[in-house]
């Protein structure tokens, strides 16, 4: 495995790691895996808020497809192709945003996991061991029918036994979403989200939860105002780009 940094800040100071340091977590967790063809591009940026990663691993890339251009990963054009890329590879792209992450770490997931992290190593270490079960799994043939959340589970288990500081566990959405149901349905004509149908285009509101931990505690802009009946409100967000985000996700700056 080759790995590529890419950074816009100065990461190594605020994570307090080296890039030997980092090198030794991912020998660590790959250590039982073969690793031949694929590429780690790890992104260590000042302004991306959160963290995240995603495994292209099912299909072999070109030089060409190192970058994306559209979605959440679009801020990678800023940051130079590699030169010495081979001509055909599997990819893992990491990213962390540096100045929106501090330790101990509680983040929850896109798929519904509360996880926590002592420290930046341990958040590395369960990042690159989850894509790398998609990595096992497409590309050498291990977890045959696993997806995301075997992959946590995995990924979880697999660098606990490597002495790394991470728990998670997936919450029950569905019931949470059953005990709110209930509660909105016995009191008639009770509207929780009174307080934001008041909002006015170009009013600021915060983002107390973002699942991806993209946007987490970031002021954004309304959008426009709140349609009667509606549960989510049209924001804007600091990289300009649009979202229909749930009222009980934000709060009123005061």
């Amino acid at each position: 495995m080759k790995t590529y940094y890419f950074s816009d800040t100065d990461w190594n100071k605020h994570f307090d790691i080296t890039t030997s340091e980092i090198t030794d977590v991912l020998t660590s967790i790959s250590s039982d895996t073969n690793t031949e063809g694929l590429i780690l591009a790890l992104y260590l940026v000042g302004k991306n808020s959160g963290s995240g990663g995603v495994a292209y691993v099912r299909n072999w890339l070109t030089q060409k497809q190192f970058i994306s251009h559209r979605g959440r990963w679009s801020f990678a054009v800023k940051f130079p192709v590699p030169n010495d890329l081979p001509e055909k590879f599997k990819l893992i792209r990491l990213q962390f945003g540096v100045n929106y992450l501090k330790y101990p770490l509680r983040q929850q997931d896109s798929y519904g996991w509360e996880l926590n992290y002592k420290s930046f190593e341990d958040h590395l270490a369960f990042l690159f061991a989850h894509e790398l079960h998609h990595f096992r799994r497409y590309h050498l043939g291990f977890h045959p029918r696993e997806g995301e959340n075997s992959a946590n589970r995995w990924a979880i288990n697999h660098v606990r036994e490597l002495n790394f500081q991470v728990s998670g566990e997936k919450i029950n959405s569905r019931k949470k979403k059953s005990k709110f149901s209930k509660l909105f349905q016995t009191k008639i004509g009770f509207d929780p989200f009174k307080k934001f149908r008041n909002l006015k285009s170009g009013d600021k509101i915060v983002i107390k939860y973002d699942p991806r931990g993209r946007y987490q505690n970031e002021s954004v802009t309304v959008v426009r105002s709140v349609r009667r009946n509606s549960r989510r409100i049209v924001i804007e967000t600091g990289d300009g780009k649009s979202w229909r985000w749930p009222m009980e996700w934000v709060m009123i700056v005061t």
